[in-house]
């Protein structure tokens, strides 16, 4: 989604500079990619759920899971943004 999404605004929407626009496409898709575990655990706190416990473990699993996922996930956006 993170790419996809990058994609289609830099075809409409932005107008980066080309010396800059690698490094700013890479910075935008890290943003997509990086785990989501602190924002999920803040709405699950202000939401007063009893489902803490489900929350925990897939955040677990989540962690676990990062450092394979993050070093693929990072290599392909690399990749696309130094073609942009």
């Amino acid at each position: 989604i993170g790419i996809l999404s990058c994609y289609i605004f830099s075809r409409f929407l932005w107008d980066i500079p080309s010396d800059i626009d690698a490094s700013f496409y890479l910075v935008a898709m890290i943003v997509f990619i990086t785990p989501t575990a602190n924002n999920v655990m803040v709405m699950v706190e202000l939401s007063g759920s009893g489902s803490k416990e489900g929350i925990a473990r897939v955040i677990a699993w989540q962690y676990a899971a990062a450092p394979v996922l993050l070093s693929l996930s990072m290599t392909a956006v690399v990749g696309v943004a130094s073609q942009w």
